[in-house]
């Protein structure tokens, strides 16, 4: 008899169990998917080669260095998608003396601390659209200018180099811009025991955001300051 009590519970609560889960189940099926969150860049790390060492515009005796001008700072609004990209465009002149190699690092630093590295993550649609939009027949993407940087005027290149804005709530942006300068320097280790640390001559420009980006458009974001360091 008490046998019998005991397995009529047990069904009793595996039935349970089982209309709890099935239940659970129903529920969640009922639910709708969750839309995957677009990633966002992490804050960068600090580290030794962010320090300021301030230096002048000229380049060093026995170091040499290109010239360059710096073009706009616009914001993209990608119709097809309606995500936000910042763009920015440049022209570099060699005239060194000697044929260069132009590999540049273009990298964007917001006041959140994201920092983020041009082209990276930005599909080959958005970048046709944004060199159409620009209009400039001489223009290369940040890929295609890559290479030997001939002397002249008449070897100039002009290019653009894109990074994803998401998410728009910017309001200063630091952009650093590394590879037209030979001048290197060694700073000795934090630690005291590492190696020593390579730091290159960058061009740093400074961005405020005003107000809404989306709203502002297309128009260029203003560059308050210009200055040569050490990073």
């Amino acid at each position: 008899m008490q046998r019998s009590i005991r397995i009529i519970l047990g069904l009793l609560i595996a039935s349970g169990s089982i209309a709890a889960l099935s239940s659970a189940q129903d529920s969640g099926a009922s639910r709708p998917p969750e839309k995957p969150s677009a990633p966002v860049p992490a804050p960068a790390v600090p580290s030794v080669t962010d320090q300021s060492l301030t230096l002048p515009a000229e380049p060093s005796a026995g170091e040499w260095q290109l010239d360059f001008e710096a073009g706009d700072l616009r914001l993209y609004i990608d119709p097809q998608t309606a995500e936000a990209f910042w763009y920015f465009t440049y022209r570099v002149v060699n005239r060194t003396g000697l044929d260069r190699w132009w590999g540049p690092k273009f990298e964007l630093l917001d006041d959140h601390g994201r920092l983020r590295r041009s082209g990276k993550d930005i599909p080959v649609t958005t970048i046709k659209r944004i060199e159409a939009l620009i209009g400039n027949k001489l223009l290369e993407d940040q890929y295609q200018v890559l290479g030997e940087i001939r002397q002249g005027e008449a070897h100039a290149k002009e290019s653009f180099v894109v990074w994803n804005a998401q998410p728009l709530d910017a309001t200063e942006l630091h952009l650093f811009i590394r590879g037209m300068s030979s001048e290197i320097r060694k700073i000795p280790h934090p630690s005291g025991t590492g190696a020593p640390i390579l730091m290159h001559k960058t061009m740093k420009r400074d961005y405020r955001v005003p107000g809404n980006p989306s709203a502002n458009g297309s128009t260029p974001v203003v560059c308050e300051q210009t200055e040569w360091l050490l990073r």
